[in-house]
């Protein structure tokens, strides 16, 4: 697409927010703009719904809570349950894809789906039965109907990592295509944080084209991607963040550069060692979860070598500076005061701002 509507066209605009620098940015632009707060809603994918495995920051999913309510802005929820490790261990169908809305929580299954629960409940009673060849037939169906028994695989592909694909990218799809405020007779905007210094494959997208779920003349619904900060450089982010006196989200002050998953398949030695710093490595912590999965699955999260291996004695990125900061992030906790620095408090980049793209975008 050439040009958007106008902004006052659309009926609703979508912020992705993962709570980035970038995300941050997309939603202070639509309000420098001088779109209206109750036209924009925030969505953040959760990633760890339903699980007793964690894969993402403890300190995230308070700051998208207070960030929304400091603004005054919107923040709905979508998921797919089980989260990340349903996915990896998947032997059968994908399980369902949940979202909030105006009307409450609403969960989308697949005929898929509803098969896999039958073979389960199938091998159950097999199993209390010593029913040997049943227990097999069942095993090969669900192999067929779908097997994914792997690590999500560095690279640009999506079929093969199917973490950004499978969490993300298809359950906002689902989430749009069957929410009673997006299924039909609207205009929507999703505004995305992309920016083309990131990485040589987003130096190609465009900044605004149609959205995988536009369908105008079935549902007379309009669906429109903008990506406004792709042309931008990482310090005109901050100076946007810095402008509005934007705490931003504090793993960014322990010194990490970017704000994805804690155990982002990206992540280089430096920042796995800053995992391993502030959640542990023994038993049951986040970063064994992966030694585990390796040994398990047979599949390396590396291409070349197992995560010992690839981590070695690697440094830590963690910044001890900003003492507060370093509890948040290991506790979990972010409240709206905190999201606006203070008047009379000195707006400081923090410890994270510019510390290159180690890592990679996800």
């Amino acid at each position: 697409m050439e040009n958007l509507l106008p902004l006052e066209e659309y009926s609703k605009i979508i912020v992705l927010f993962s709570t980035g620098k970038d995300s941050l940015g997309c939603v202070l632009h639509l309000l420098e703009l001088g779109v209206p707060k109750e036209k924009i809603e925030l969505w953040h994918h959760l990633i760890d719904k339903g699980s007793d495995k964690k894969m993402d920051h403890p300190v995230t999913l308070p700051y998208a809570k207070a960030f929304a309510k400091a603004l005054g802005i919107r923040l709905r929820f979508s998921w797919r349950e089980g989260g990340f490790w349903s996915e990896v261990y998947r032997l059968c169908s994908s399980t369902p894809v949940s979202f909030e809305d105006e009307y409450g929580i609403t969960t989308v299954e697949s005929k898929l789906w509803k098969r896999t629960l039958q073979l389960k409940e199938l091998m159950e009673q097999a199993e209390l039965e010593d029913n040997l060849d049943v227990l097999e037939t069942c095993f090969n169906e669900l192999k067929q109907i779908g097997y994914r028994m792997k690590l999500p695989a560095k690279g640009a592909d999506l079929s093969t990592r199917f973490c950004s694909a499978y969490l993300k990218i298809m359950v906002g799809n689902v989430a749009i295509v069957h929410s009673e405020e997006t299924k039909r007779d609207c205009k929507i905007l999703m505004v995305s944080g992309e920016r083309r210094g990131e990485s040589n494959n987003r130096r190609m997208y465009n900044e605004c084209e149609k959205h995988g779920t536009n369908a105008e003349i079935r549902n007379n619904r309009t669906v429109h991607v903008w990506r406004p900060l792709i042309d931008w450089s990482l310090r005109d982010v901050w100076e946007k963040i810095k402008r509005f006196r934007i705490n931003p989200n504090q793993l960014y002050r322990v010194g990490l550069n970017r704000v994805s998953c804690a155990l982002c398949i990206f992540n280089g030695p430096s920042q796995w060692a800053g995992v391993k710093e502030l959640y542990g490595s023994g038993e049951g912590s986040m970063f064994q979860q992966v030694v585990d999965a390796e040994r398990e699955l047979g599949f390396t999260l590396d291409n070349k070598v197992d995560i010992n291996t690839f981590v070695g004695n690697a440094s830590s990125c963690i910044d001890h500076s900003d003492r507060r900061a370093l509890s948040q992030v290991i506790e979990g906790f972010f409240y709206p005061e905190d999201v606006f620095v203070p008047y009379g408090h000195e707006w400081e980049f923090p410890a994270g701002a510019f510390r290159g793209s180690e890592g990679g975008p996800c």
